[in-house]
């Protein structure tokens, strides 16, 4: 498999140039072209990204994240949903690092190889950063109006985090 990778790149590397040889298409230009865009986007999205992260870190130091384990307790039981991962379902459409955070927390707290860590784990795995991922993609492209985006995102977050505690409970007990 090591083989068959390291000669994939190189040979994808030739079918562009020997396309773009075919097309008559300047490689370099159109690649320099290409860099320059990708910069003025990266660029464009950086005040974004900034943004994000201070609303996480104001939330997370203003004790927000214990507010809404306190609120959200109720319906996690109601899941079954041990109340350890409750902080690991709000933070994780904030932020990939703030909940890759509170797992690694989670995961001293109640050990490695624990049905609870296990679910931490998939949930990490199973869902998205959507806050995160609104911010920088609607941001950078100036879009306003995001109609159903959040509400289903949301839906969908809240349905993979049953299903991950579910499976581990079923694969796990």
């Amino acid at each position: 498999m090591e083989l068959f990778s390291n000669i994939l790149v190189p040979l994808i590397m030739l079918y562009i140039i020997a396309y773009g040889k075919y097309k008559k298409i300047d490689i370099y230009d159109s690649f320099v072209k290409g860099a320059i865009e990708g910069l003025k986007a990266a660029w464009d999205i950086v005040p974004y990204i900034i943004g994000i992260f201070l609303a996480i870190g104001i939330f997370k130091s203003g004790k927000g994240i214990e507010m809404l384990e306190f609120i959200f307790s109720p319906i996690a039981q109601l899941f079954s949903i041990p109340k350890e991962l409750i902080g690991l379902i709000i933070v994780k459409p904030l932020s990939g690092s703030g909940a890759l955070g509170m797992y690694t927390e989670l995961a001293s707290r109640v050990g490695i190889d624990t049905t609870i860590e296990q679910m931490g784990a998939t949930i990490v795995g199973a869902s998205e950063t959507i806050f995160y991922t609104m911010a920088i993609y609607y941001g950078s492209l100036k879009i306003k109006n995001t109609r159903h985006t959040l509400s289903c995102a949301m839906i969908c977050h809240i349905a993979g985090v049953i299903a991950s505690v579910f499976i581990c409970y079923v694969l796990l007990t």
